[in-house]
């Protein structure tokens, strides 16, 4: 069997089945998990499944209609489920809950899909592949299968697509993921509620905050990179921050790439890498610093916080 028809064949013969998103869970990452959430729950009734992260839900995609979904992943036996799925993880850290998973190896089956250059691999069965978004793994998945992908899944699977080419204008956005959203598209992708709730959702407040940390944007000059330090106090929310990573602060045009400090509550400062250009790739750079992501977009987090000093911003 490929690794697709292992995938599916795991699913039949479990029962209780959990499907684990990153923290802070972005639309790829609800829109693959949910998805794959609607494809169980649709074809096999009498299985117990479950999306869960350890972050909320986010407002934005309410519209989904994700109904099973769970934001205390921290809180939940992992003993009570056969089959673990973490989708969009790259690496074992993001799901939040690295020691129950590594207190469960070997004992419940763990599948690892993922689209992330510096995965690993830390699943039983790991189905990687560097390609737009992990719902473009998913919808493979699902054709390969000849399984019929409706409405509700379509549009789970446009929203992390779209979200994860920031709109078809990043270096995903290839010609394979193009035809793919054309097909969903054509199986009633509701692309209007997609850029409706996920693109033009902005509010006064969300603006102001924009302004505040584009007014604090420092530009170093001679190794042409960009700064934007978002304090704790600024208490920017995941959204906000993710689309002042990905989709505006990247598109400075002097900038080879550009950095996004973020002091966390979890007493981490977490580091947002971001690039354009052709010719750098910043995964190389995050992996450095123990993180990892994919040529153009990167990530690392590390202990600290943030301090204001008449000379600038400095980490302790």
């Amino acid at each position: 069997m490929n690794l697709y028809e292992q995938v599916i064949e795991k699913i039949k013969i479990s029962q209780n089945i959990l499907i684990v998103c990153h923290e802070n869970p972005d639309p790829d990452a609800i829109g693959s998990g949910g998805a794959l959430l609607y494809y169980i729950e649709e074809t096999f009734p009498s299985k117990n499944v479950l999306l869960s992260s350890v972050d909320a839900l986010p407002q934005d995609l309410f519209f989904l209609g994700i109904q099973k979904f769970s934001s205390a992943l921290n809180n939940i036996d992992l003993n009570q489920f056969d089959l673990i799925i973490a989708v969009d993880c790259g690496e074992l850290r993001r799901t939040g809950i690295v020691e129950k998973l590594n207190s469960i190896k070997g004992k419940i089956f763990t599948i690892n899909i993922d689209h992330h250059e510096s995965n690993k691999g830390y699943g039983d069965l790991n189905v990687v592949e560097i390609v737009s978004s992990t719902s473009e793994i998913i919808y493979r998945l699902l054709k390969s299968q000849n399984i019929q992908i409706d409405k509700k899944m379509s549009t789970c699977l446009l929203t992390g697509l779209t979200y994860d080419t920031a709109y078809f204008t990043n270096s995903g956005t290839t010609k394979e993921a193009l035809a793919i959203a054309s097909e969903l598209m054509k199986t009633a992708a509701d692309i209007r509620a997609i850029v409706r709730y996920t693109l033009k959702n902005k509010t006064r407040d969300t603006l102001r905050l924009w302004g505040e940390v584009l007014n604090q944007l420092h530009f170093n000059k001679k190794y042409q990179v960009a700064v934007a330090v978002i304090p704790k106090s600024a208490d920017i929310d995941p959204d906000l921050f993710n689309d002042l990573k990905n989709y505006y602060l990247q598109y400075l045009q002097e900038a080879k790439f550009i950095i996004i400090l973020r002091e966390a509550d979890d007493g981490r400062i977490h580091c947002s890498l971001r690039t354009t250009r052709d010719n750098v790739n910043v995964a190389q750079l995050a992996e450095k610093f123990g993180g990892g992501g994919h040529e153009k977009s990167a990530g690392f987090s590390f202990p600290g916080a943030l301090e204001k000093t008449a000379s600038g911003w400095k980490i302790k």
